[in-house]
């Protein structure tokens, strides 16, 4: 989804931003799904684990390019609303300078907390992966150690 795509959708209003959210439930509920399965300690082999790996890397690569979309979007709305407030001011001072960008974060805090809720997913996502990874190599190795296969590292003695 481009941030094109976002921005027709945060035009639409609420039924937009709930058309964003629909489009990626699917990604959210695979998060929760692998972190429910590392939490319970369930993953058994390589395969599930390399399954578990895959699965979270699709859902950083949708969720990660909304993430920015929205902190752009939200980047560049907060921007126009502090100009506003600069502009209607004639001679500005220290104090209103906290105050235009207190009104400009106010102004865009449903972006801010959408943001936040895909960033935060895809935060989740990328502790999955990496985990996965680790315990992946770790499983290689020691194969590799036993000698049960060749997929491992071993020494050279």
């Amino acid at each position: 989804m481009t941030s094109r795509d976002i921005n027709k959708l945060i035009k639409e209003g609420d039924k937009g931003v709930e058309k964003l959210y629909a489009s990626h439930m699917k990604y959210f509920n695979l998060v929760d799904t692998w972190a429910e399965t590392l939490t319970n300690g369930d993953l058994l082999d390589e395969y599930e684990i390399s399954q578990c790996m895959e699965r979270l890397t699709g859902c950083l690569m949708k969720l990660g390019t909304v993430a920015g979309a929205l902190e752009a979007l939200m980047a560049e709305k907060e921007h126009g609303e502090e100009v506003k407030g600069y502009a209607e001011i004639e001679k500005v001072k220290a104090q209103d300078v906290s105050i235009v960008k207190a009104k400009a974060r106010d102004k865009i805090s449903k972006i801010r907390k959408w943001s936040t809720d895909f960033r935060n997913y895809f935060y989740s996502a990328q502790s999955g992966v990496v985990t996965a990874q680790s315990r992946l190599k770790r499983l290689t190795v020691e194969k590799g150690a036993k000698r049960v296969d060749r997929t491992g590292e071993t020494s050279n003695e």
